[in-house]
């Protein structure tokens, strides 16, 4: 049996719901002064958990890529992680559901987290602004060496019985949390004795977020959990009406001088969920005040009340939080010098435009409001802020208006969000196609995926692998599936060329595909496909 490199091991192992304590998450709060920004080590936890998704260097927000290396400096993992301090503030109107008011809001300081493989190998970690494409920083922002770790380890399971009271209970699971996007739950402003009224709040939100169709769609994909904790006092902050109420997250309204805005402190409740939650099963969180009056916000951390009509907040905001869609209203602060990283965004008014694959031939580019039926997809002015200058896929969606569908693009994005969940099942019927190229040198070995966890999931049914190289080369095929004792090869092709095939009848489970020159050197190309897991 070949063993894989410790890092891929380690993720495989993980996924699979072995007891490995070999990845570690991280903590880290920070602060921006008048030199700069500063870290500080806040906890961390070692466990068989679920590595971050990477978030990728194009990704909506600003990002943190987060490093981790061996003693001699070379990359042993990294990660791209927004760091949540710059979102906008929005309010809507609850009757139209159209946006009223929109800022852009910096926070000085705060919580990120991010887990990282933890084998022997590791010596430090590094935080890293993101510079353009996929170069690194020179300087870090902050590093730990794994002394440093170690000690923060060894200070954090000394204070673990110190966390806030709190309890978690899970709604809805449809697998293990390392493979689905966690949406948490937390309510804030319930006293002691209100806590079966928090009960049934969260259940009314659950209930009206899991009937989204987007969410309906996807329940294959997410697990939902409520957190419950107790605060002193019963409702909600008011500042406009000089209201203030002890509450467990410090729930107000009119933070940011934003009358509709539902804020509350982001290192209270990561630290709350942080205290009754692995860290894989805290994706997404959404606070619920308990309070009728209308608002909430997105950014690091989800806000809504229980007015009636905050549900549809809610989802605009997981909109940003969850997904990085972009808003796609006319109002606010335009700035169309560059091309917006978001996929429903864009400068574009032609059918080059980053969706345009999407677009029907028969519809008009650019595309003019009240021509199509709503959901068609094209070019729309207006977008992003900007009345011209940027365009939107479609006339009015969720991301414009509170109330309205996503509609198709934003549909397609979400579903590449959920497939950097190792367990979401990508979308495309019953069979899941990809092709992989590269080079090996003689006697080289390369894996596939290549890309992060390093493994495909399959559900029962026929994988097929097909690899053609160079001529003057042999190349062999091998196929790995992950059982109780380790990873076992359960098919290969070792035929005296590079042109191979394997079929296999497999049961559902977690697989890896080695390629290896026996003789010989050049490039190959490796088609597989598998079950979609159910």
């Amino acid at each position: 049996m070949r063993l894989l490199p410790p890092i891929l091991a380690l993720a495989l192992h993980a996924a699979a719901g072995f007891a490995l304590a070999e990845n570690i998450s991280l903590r880290l709060g920070y602060e921006e002064g008048r030199s700069g920004l500063h870290f500080a080590p806040q906890y961390a936890e070692r466990g068989a958990f679920g590595l971050s998704p990477d978030m990728g260097a194009e990704a909506h927000g600003e990002k943190w890529r987060v490093v981790a290396k061996d003693a001699k400096g070379n990359i042993v993992h990294q990660v791209n992680v927004r760091s949540g301090r710059d979102w906008v503030a929005e309010s809507f109107d609850p009757h139209s559901g159209h946006i009223t008011h929109a800022q852009k809001v910096t926070q000085r300081s705060g919580l990120f987290e991010v887990s990282l493989p933890f084998d022997a190998r590791v010596a430090s970690v590094e935080v890293l602004p993101q510079v353009k494409g996929n170069q690194l920083a020179a300087t870090p922002l902050h590093r730990m060496d794994r002394n440093a770790l170690q000690q923060l380890l060894n200070k954090s399971l000394s204070r673990k019985n110190l966390a806030a009271s709190a309890s978690a209970t899970t709604v809805y699971e449809s697998g293990p949390a390392a493979g689905r996007m966690d949406y948490v739950f937390i309510g804030d402003g319930y006293t002691a004795a209100e806590m079966s009224k928090w009960r049934s709040d969260a259940k009314k939100i659950i209930d009206g977020f899991l009937a989204d169709p987007l969410f309906a769609a996807n329940k294959g994909k997410i697990n939902v959990r409520r957190v419950d904790v107790v605060s002193n006092q019963s409702g909600v902050d008011e500042i406009d009406k000089g209201i203030y109420k002890d509450t467990a997250l410090d729930g107000e309204f009119g933070c940011y001088n934003i009358e509709r805005l539902l804020c509350v402190n982001n290192s209270k409740t990561i630290n709350t969920v942080a205290s009754v939650l692995a860290p894989d099963q805290r994706d997404v969180l959404i606070v619920v005040s308990n309070s009728t009056r209308y608002g909430g916000s997105g950014g690091q951390v989800a806000t809504l009340s229980m007015h009636a009509s905050s549900i549809e907040v809610a989802l605009h905001e997981i909109g940003h939080t969850a997904f990085a869609l972009a808003d796609e209203y006319d109002y606010g602060t335009c700035n169309s010098a560059s091309e917006p990283s978001e996929g429903n965004v864009s400068r574009v008014s032609s059918r080059s435009v980053k969706w345009g694959s999407q677009i029907a031939a028969n519809t008009a580019v650019p595309t003019q409001a009240g021509q199509y039926a709503n959901g068609t997809v094209g070019v729309f002015q207006g977008g992003q802020y900007c009345r011209a200058g940027k365009y939107r896929p479609t006339e009015n969606s969720r991301m414009r208006t509170l109330g309205y569908p996503w509609h198709a693009v934003n549909e397609s994005l979400v579903a590449k969000v959920f497939a950097k969940y190792a367990g979401s099942t990508p979308p495309g019927g019953t069979t899941t196609s990809k092709t992989q190229s590269g080079s090996l040198s003689n006697g080289g070995i390369a894996y596939a995926p290549s890309a992060t966890p390093g493994y495909i999931q399959s559900g029962a049914g026929t994988i097929n692998l097909k690899l053609s190289g160079p001529a003057n080369a042999d190349f062999e095929l091998a196929l790995y599936k992950s059982g109780s004792n380790g990873w076992l090869k359960v098919a290969s092709s070792t035929g005296p060329t590079s042109s191979e095939t394997i079929s296999y009848n497999a049961a559902a489970g977690y697989y890896y595909i080695e390629v290896k020159s026996y003789s010989g050197s050049g490039t190959y190309t490796l088609n597989y496909s598998y079950p979609t897991p159910k």
